[in-house]
C-alpha cells in the first residue's frame, strides 16, 4: 500500500495513542483525532490497526535486532559488545521512547506473531552468546548463567521505557554508561587470592 506524505504523522500519533491508552484500550478514533483527520481518511494509510501497530514497532525493532548482530559478530572484547549494544538500546530509547513504549507493552515477550517471537528470541540469544563468549574468554565470571544474564540486562533496558525521560544523544549516552557500569562488575571473573 503506498505511504502518503502523512503516513509519518499517521505512525508518530499512533506511537503516542498506543503508549498512552495501550494497544486494546486505544481506537482509531483516537488515532485519527491526535493526527487531526476523520477516522476514515486513516484507511488511505492502513488496512487494519494491527498494520498501524507493527508499523510503530518495525523499524526500532529491526534497528536494534540489526546492530546486535553486528556487534555479536564484531572482533571486540565481550565487554565492550556489551557496552555498545547497551548504547544502542538507551539511543533508540532516548530518540523514539513512545513507539519503544508500545513494543515493550504490546509485542516484546508476547508471542504475537511467529515473525515476532523470532525477533525477541534472536536477540536474547545474541546477549547470552556474547556474555558465554566472555565467560570462554576468562573476563566473565564461569559462574554466570548467560541466559539469566542476558534476560536481566534486556529487561533492564527494557524497563527505561518506565522511568526514562529523553534528554537527547549526551544524556542517553550518559545514562548507557552508568547502566553498563552497573551491569558490568556482575559479571566479571573474579580474581581468587
Amino acid at each position: 500500500m503506498p505511504r502518503p506524505s502523512r503516513w509519518d504523522d499517521v505512525v508518530a500519533a499512533a506511537a503516542r495513542v498506543f503508549s498512552e491508552k495501550g494497544f486494546g484500550g486505544a481506537s482509531l478514533e483516537d488515532v485519527a483525532t491526535e493526527v487531526g483527520m476523520l477516522k476514515g481518511s486513516l484507511y488511505n494509510y492502513i488496512r487494519s490497526k494491527e498494520d498501524l501497530l507493527f508499523a510503530v514497532v518495525r523499524p526500532d525493532a529491526e534497528e536494534l535486532l540489526g546492530r546486535a548482530r553486528e556487534l555479536a559478530g564484531a572482533d571486540l572484547p565481550a565487554s565492550e559488545k556489551l557496552r555498545q549494544i547497551t548504547a544502542v538500546h538507551v539511543g533508540i530509547i532516548d530518540r523514539h521512547l513512545p513507539y519503544v513504549s508500545v513494543y515493550v507493552q504490546e509485542i516484546a515477550g508476547k508471542g504475537i506473531s511467529p515473525e515476532w517471537a523470532e525477533m525477541d528470541r534472536e536477540y536474547i540469544s545474541l546477549v547470552e552468546q556474547i556474555i558465554r563468549d566472555g565467560v570462554a574468554e576468562g573476563v566473565f565470571d564461569g559462574r554466570v548463567e548467560p541466559r539469566i544474564a542476558a534476560r536481566a540486562m534486556i529487561g533492564s533496558l527494557n524497563w527505561l521505557t518506565r522511568w526514562y525521560e529523553p534528554g537527547g544523544p549526551a544524556r542517553a549516552s550518559e545514562v548507557a554508561g552508568q547502566l553498563s557500569d552497573f551491569f558490568l562488575p556482575g559479571l566479571l571473573a573474579r580474581r581468587r587470592a
